[in-house]
């Protein structure tokens, strides 16, 4: 059990550190739905372009955002499949976040 909660807060701290600083939150907030460059990002922030790059590169290695260059700017996206994995596998440690269909089969073996 020690070992299972050790590895599993080692695996998701990067994302949780990335997550609790509120702007970029917002950034992620923005950028669901819609790849945007880093002077949208800027626009909305009353921010630095550099200030705005290093949340974004922390967003980037927690992998939680993906860039894309296209011709001369670059468009930052959500990770959707690594933002889902994180969600689903750190919340799932949870028995009441888990599907429907785990809770089910919980109990059918229990």
């Amino acid at each position: 059990m020690k070992a299972k909660v050790e590895q599993t807060a080692r695996r998701f701290a990067p994302v949780f550190k990335a997550l609790a600083d509120p702007t970029r939150q917002k950034i992620m907030l923005m950028l669901e739905g819609k790849a945007r460059t880093v002077s949208e990002i800027v626009d909305f922030f009353n921010l630095s372009q550099p200030t705005i790059s290093r949340h974004l590169s922390v967003l980037r290695n927690a992998g939680l955002v993906e860039a894309e260059k296209k011709r001369q700017n670059v468009f930052y996206r959500l990770s959707e499949p690594n933002l889902k994995a994180c969600c689903v596998g750190f919340f799932s440690s949870f028995a009441c976040c888990r599907p429907v269909e785990v809770k089910i089969a919980e109990r059918k073996a229990g």
